[in-house]
This record gives C-alpha cells, sequence and structure tokens, in this order.
C-alpha cells in the first residue's frame, strides 16, 4: 500500500481515537496528526513518504559535505605555504579528505541514519528527553532493516508504544497514546495478505515466527 493511503488511514483511525478520549476540536485535530505520523512510522524501513520526508536531503548535504572538505583543504594549504606544517594541519586534513570521501560513498538510507543520530542529540539537549531519544533511535534502527521486518511486527509496536508513553509523560497531550497506536497498527493491518492490494503480508510475531499473515 503506498504511503500517501497510510497516511490518510492514520489521519482518519487517529482522529476517531483522539475524539473518543476527549470529545472536542481541538484534540481530534491534534490526534488526527499524530494518526498520520504514526501511521507511515513503519516505513521507515525503506524509502518513501516516511523516511524521505524526515531525512535530510542527500543531494544538499553532499554539496555541503563538499564544499566544507575543500574549504578545510585550501585553508590548510595556504597555512602549510604561509606558515609551514604543524600537527594540527594532519588532523584537520583527515576530516577534509574524510568529508569528501562520504559525500562521494553516502546514501539516502544512510542519511536516515544521520537523522536519527541527530534525533537522538536533540533529544539530550532537550533536557536528556527519553522520548526523543527512543524516537531517534528507533530511526536508527529502521534504517538498517530490511522493509516489513521488524517495524512490521508486535516488536514495532511495542517499541512505538514506548515512545508515545514518554512523551506523554513529557508532554501530555490528551488521546496521544490512543492515537499513536491506532495510526501505527492500522500501518500493519493494511498491509496484511488479506487485502488483495498486497502481494506480501506482514510478519507480526516477528523474529520468534516468521509467517506472513
Amino acid at each position: 500500500m503506498k504511503g500517501s493511503s497510510h497516511l490518510s488511514i492514520g489521519i482518519a483511525v487517529g482522529a476517531i481515537a483522539g475524539y473518543s478520549t476527549q470529545p472536542d476540536l481541538t484534540t481530534l485535530l491534534i490526534c488526527a496528526g499524530i494518526g498520520g505520523i504514526s501511521g507511515v512510522a513503519p516505513d521507515l524501513d525503506t524509502n518513501g513518504l516516511a523516511s524521505n520526508s524526515i531525512t535530510l536531503s542527500k543531494k544538499v548535504s553532499k554539496v555541503l559535505m563538499e564544499t566544507a572538505g575543500f574549504v578545510i583543504l585550501l585553508t590548510l594549504i595556504y597555512q602549510v605555504m604561509t606558515e609551514g606544517m604543524s600537527q594540527d594541519i594532519y588532523i584537520y586534513g583527515a576530516i577534509g579528505l574524510a568529508l569528501l570521501i562520504v559525500s562521494r560513498l553516502i546514501t539516502q538510507r544512510r542519511m536516515l541514519t544521520i537523522t536519527g543520530i541527530l534525533v537522538l542529540l536533540l533529544g539530550f539537549v532537550l533536557d536528556e528527553s527519553i522520548g526523543i531519544i527512543l524516537a531517534g533511535s528507533y530511526i536508527v534502527f529502521a534504517s538498517f532493516l530490511p522493509h516489513r521486518s521488524y517495524t512490521h511486527s508486535l516488536l514495532g509496536v511495542a517499541f512505538y508504544a514506548l515512545i508515545l508513553k514518554y512523551l506523554y509523560m513529557e508532554w501530555p497531550i490528551e488521546g496521544m497514546m490512543a492515537a499513536g497506536l491506532a495510526g501505527y497498527i492500522s500501518h500493519l493491518v493494511a498491509d496484511m495478505k488479506v487485502l488483495p492490494v498486497n502481494r506480501r503480508g506482514v510478519k507480526w510475531f516477528a523474529p520468534l515466527w516468521k509467517k506472513e499473515f
């Protein structure tokens, strides 16, 4: 199923879950957003709507890395010509070369990994926010997983529930847990083989049982 379909379903079930918790328009709108985000979260394990929406642009990052690498190396060359060699030159030279090499080798998936690491760091900066740290960890893990594996299982649901629990403890938004879980689970249900649009199913019990449903 397409990411846009998961987004729409997530918004709908999130709105319903939120409204059933607190029947007012503000809660409905907020929970619709939470449900939509949660509805595409499992697909962070592949290049699609979810990962492309939050991932740093590969093209922009490549240009920035190449520019920084060239600037560092040109600065070092100028320093050698004017002031001579020093120990720092080797360190900064290695950094400049590393930036140039990484800019050539990096893929969109690894950009997702970097995005997750940045979210992790943000969690530490924001008074060690456990919820944001867990969210960053989820993104990093998902960037290394094959599609429809652990993010599309009860293990993924449990991890996402833990993220929601800590986010709710830090920012108690009414209906957050219900909308988030409803959106996430809706993705897995929509990906099941019982629907004719899906050739593959969902491994609900991975890694213990890898049967697709």
